[in-house]
């Protein structure tokens, strides 16, 4: 029993991709981002206006995703990515509008 409870536990942790896991793959098939954008992704770093692919490349998969409407917004749908201790919020057009300690 311990033994299958450690593995459920390992798989649970290994759902969250640790960049820079495919850092460099992610930057590969992309030789449109500047040279600006490689280098705050290559340092961890989020901006407003990233798209999914540069936060991947940035902080790794996500452990959650979640998508979701709010009609009283100025945009319907929105998703968002939880990490360890971060969540990080797309709009409809998925790019980054904020992120925040969970």
């Amino acid at each position: 029993m311990k033994e299958i409870i450690l593995l459920i536990i390992m798989f649970a942790l290994m759902g969250c991709e640790s960049a820079p896991v495919r850092r460099s793959q992610i930057i590969e098939e992309h030789p449109e981002w500047s040279a600006e954008m490689i280098k705050v992704i290559n340092e961890g770093y989020l901006l407003v206006g990233m798209t999914t692919d540069q936060v991947r490349a940035a902080w790794g998969r996500p452990c959650w995703t979640c998508t979701g409407t709010a009609k009283d917004k100025e945009w319907e749908k929105w998703r968002s990515w939880e990490y360890q201790s971060q969540i990080v919020f797309f709009d409809r057009s998925e790019k980054v509008t904020r992120w925040s300690k969970k």
